[in-house]
């Protein structure tokens, strides 16, 4: 593994396997901390190739809890974070909404990193049950069309890393990787990045670990499509891979300024959400979670464009359905796992 850092050293990129290799060993405790901060230097400093970033996310798959197969597509809507404007839950809200629409949708996250609310922090304060096991995560998908995997609790192995990762004090890899890592298998995605520069490489490294539809966004500084300028995308439709710029005008929607979707503590949040989700929130925050949701329905081919697919999302969210689902789910996983929900 040593020759690892002399390859990366010397500016020559990793094949998939063999970083795979590398850190099926860091998530069994196995690697000498050293070496793995030399590594993440390395590779930070040459820039991650596609290949090593679905290495490492297969590797951080494979060595999950294990989730139950799923019958049915499976979506997620999920951002690297790092992105520092600090709005409301805009991701979590639309995987919310999504759901309720009818897709389902296995929302993978964690606490906040570098906001004041992240999608777990916001899922507690509602009262879902963030260490429920894989079945009853399973049972909520199936019955609520919805469920949380707690990052943590399916990702043992990152303790191994934690010492590293604080002592470093940069971002690495690791940083982009949660995003890549949902031990569900999604095969559609709503992804956002913190920088332009990551739009290409990540939607490549989706594509290597299998999935088949997505976009994946930068909106003007956001880590999701944006209501205060425009987003640049990544759109990936199988094995084609399709660049293009989106505006709130494609959903049908007007601009906002990023101001008048400013998040807080988690309980700021969540009263801000439950009235979204209720129907009753502020008009900028619909647009956040509408525009969002619809690129979901979009990818899922429950509208044949951007502005219909909008235009659903907004009847469901003015339905209230979506508060009614988060209700549901947080019910659910508070519920005991039973033997017919393991079946």
């Amino acid at each position: 593994m040593k020759n690892i850092l002399s390859t990366l050293v010397d500016g020559q990129d990793l094949d998939q396997q063999t970083i795979k290799a590398f850190f099926e060993q860091m998530l069994k405790g196995e690697t000498d901390p050293i070496l793995l901060a030399s590594v993440l230097t390395a590779l930070k400093m040459k820039g991650e190739t596609p290949e090593e970033i679905s290495g490492a996310a297969l590797a951080i798959k494979a060595a999950a809890t294990k989730f139950p197969p799923q019958k049915n597509t499976v979506a997620d809507c999920v951002g690297t974070g790092g992105d520092g404007a600090n709005t409301i839950n805009i991701s979590t809200t639309a995987a919310i909404l999504a759901a309720a629409c009818g897709l389902k949708m296995a929302k993978h996250g964690n606490r906040s990193v570098s906001s004041m609310s992240g999608s777990a922090d916001l899922l507690e304060a509602f009262g879902v049950n963030l260490t429920m096991s894989p079945a009853t995560a399973s049972h909520c998908l199936e019955k609520a069309n919805l469920c949380f995997l707690y990052a943590p609790a399916y990702h043992s192995g990152f303790k191994h890393a934690a010492a590293v990762r604080k002592t470093m004090g940069v971002r690495t890899l690791f940083n982009i990787l949660g995003p890549l890592a949902n031990p569900a298998y999604p095969n559609i995605m709503l992804l956002g990045v913190y920088t332009p520069d990551l739009l290409m490489p990540m939607a490549e490294a989706l594509q290597l670990t299998g999935v088949e539809r997505a976009f994946v966004v930068y909106g003007s500084g956001l880590d999701e499509i944006a209501l205060h300028g425009d987003t640049q995308v990544i759109e990936i439709k199988g094995e084609q891979l399709i660049e293009r710029t989106i505006s709130p005008q494609d959903f049908g929607l007007k601009n906002y300024s990023l101001d008048d979707i400013k998040g807080g503590t988690p309980q700021k949040n969540a009263d801000i959400i439950k009235a979204i989700l209720s129907g009753n929130g502020q008009e900028a925050h619909n647009a956040a979670v509408i525009i969002n949701c619809a690129a979901l329905l979009y990818l899922h081919d429950k509208a044949k464009d951007l502005q219909t697919a909008a235009q659903l999302a907004s009847e469901v969210l003015k339905s209230g359905k979506g508060l009614a689902t988060l209700e549901l789910l947080v019910s659910l996983s508070n519920q005991k796992s039973t033997d017919k929900e393991k079946k």
